[in-house]
């Protein structure tokens, strides 16, 4: 394939998760060329042939995102061999409040933010690198709506959704004008099987689908923040405004539960039924660091 017909390059880190196999399928065509990234190689598996069967070029590379020298290197072999276009930063974990009442464990605590906020920047750190060398290239963080407001059944989960998100802002005023692009969006509920283990309130839920096919819509429009749904948004920054205790009363109305994981410490074999009712979850945890 010469130059002239290159497929444009798409990286897609929890590719098996419930956001990341949607925004696969929502980009798969004949022009592009789909990396798909994630650390469970089974359900990694199944998501290649349903974008081939749309037309796209598809590859998988397994790979724990917390291995942070180990997925530099990745990502540098990856660019060298094909540059690198688009890249989702998409890998994540939940954790937060126990159904038991208990809070969240310290080893869960630990694992959302090495996973979602310092495996999350290690990659698009040298993600920014690799662009801003060859002078093009869009990266796309995929923080929360819980970066807008901390809420308290999910501690850690919101700290490493604001950590991404301010150091997204941060790199895209520092990066050389016309070098590299950033966009971050900030999803609220969208049904996954990493928001069917939490057990509360779920607001203007949205499905994978939609909400992959509105974040591609809004980044061919050219959005570099992309906020959705408006109006629960609109609901976390009103918070701000509000005295502390207030704000607490309107945010302990939105409180949730999570039924931990399979690398919970105190995971156990638990049945979710319709748990699907509650809580936000943009990506699929069952698949854990790099999905």
């Amino acid at each position: 394939m010469t130059s002239a017909t290159r497929r444009r390059h798409i990286l897609i880190s929890g590719a098996s998760g419930g956001l990341g196999s949607a925004l696969a399928a929502a980009y798969a065509g004949a022009a592009t060329q789909l990396t798909l990234w994630g650390r469970n190689e089974q359900r990694l598996n199944a998501v290649p042939e349903h974008c081939r069967s749309l037309g796209a070029g598809a590859q998988i590379l397994c790979g724990d995102t917390r291995d942070l020298p180990r997925a530099r290197n990745a990502l540098h072999v990856l660019h060298e061999a094909s540059p690198i276009d688009l890249a989702f930063l998409n890998a994540g974990v939940s954790s937060g409040a126990l159904p038991s009442g208990g809070m969240e464990p310290v080893a869960d605590l630990c694992r959302t933010l090495e996973v979602n906020a310092l495996g999350t920047i290690n990659m698009g750190a040298a993600l920014l690198g690799l662009m801003t060398e060859r002078g093009s290239g869009q990266v796309v963080f995929i923080s929360s709506l819980g970066a807008l407001y901390p809420l308290p059944s999910s501690p850690a989960y919101c700290a490493a959704k604001v950590a991404v998100a301010y150091y997204a802002r941060a790199a895209r005023t520092a990066l050389p004008p016309g070098k590299a692009r950033i966009s971050i969006v900030y999803p609220g509920y969208v049904d996954t099987p990493m928001s069917r283990r939490l057990l509360g309130p779920q607001p203007f839920r949205v499905s994978a689908d939609q909400a992959a096919r509105h974040i591609r819509s809004r980044l061919d429009a050219g959005a570099d923040d992309i906020v959705f749904p408006r109006l629960l948004a609109f609901g976390m920054r009103l918070l701000h405004l509000m005295p502390s205790p207030l704000a607490d009363f309107f945010g302990r109305r939105f409180s949730f539960t999570v039924v931990p994981d399979a690398e919970s410490p105190v995971s156990e074999p638990q049945h979710i039924g319709n748990a699907g009712s509650a809580g936000r979850g943009e990506k699929d945890s069952s698949a854990r660091s790099g999905r």
